[in-house]
């Protein structure tokens, strides 16, 4: 069985990295910017302390990647973390390189003293949820029985 590094990705990963969340946007025909636009945001994103990602891959390149951005929060000294996107490539599902990705992620949160991190996953993907459940995720916080619910809304553009 092929080996899968997972790393904390740095700025100059960020060409293949918007690569993979290109064809991630494509495998489910969601709206994306070019990948130049994605890499040079990424870019700038990766150099600040407001988002990090991690990467896997093996000996043929990048094969998954997990974005986060982070966030004050008044609740606790260090940061909130939001996981953005997480993709693997659809041959590669089913390897641990999900897995490994969320652990890495997870042990980056712990040494930046993040105490929370919230996913947002669409209620009728049933494959995502098993997925973060199986890792500890819940759509409950402890000692609820009501579901924690997303509200979004599109604003428009300024000037």
């Amino acid at each position: 069985m092929e080996a899968y590094d997972a790393f904390l990705a740095a700025p100059e990963h960020s060409l293949n990295l918007a690569r993979l969340q290109a064809d991630f946007n494509r495998e489910f025909d969601s709206p994306c910017p070019p990948v130049e636009v994605l890499a040079r945001r990424l870019e700038s994103m990766l150099a600040s302390e407001q988002c990090f990602a991690v990467a896997a891959q093996n000996g043929h390149g990048l094969v998954g990647h997990a974005l986060l951005t982070l966030r004050p929060t008044i609740y606790f000294d260090g940061p909130l973390a939001v996981l953005d996107e997480l993709y693997v490539q659809p041959a590669l599902r089913g390897r641990g390189i999900g897995s490994a990705l969320v652990s890495c992620l997870l042990q980056e949160l712990k040494r930046r003293g993040s105490l929370e991190l919230h996913i947002n996953v669409d209620e009728d993907d049933t494959g995502t949820r098993r997925f973060y459940e199986r890792h500890g995720f819940a759509n409950r916080e402890p000692g609820s029985e009501w579901r924690m619910l997303l509200y979004y809304q599109e604003l428009p553009p300024a000037g």
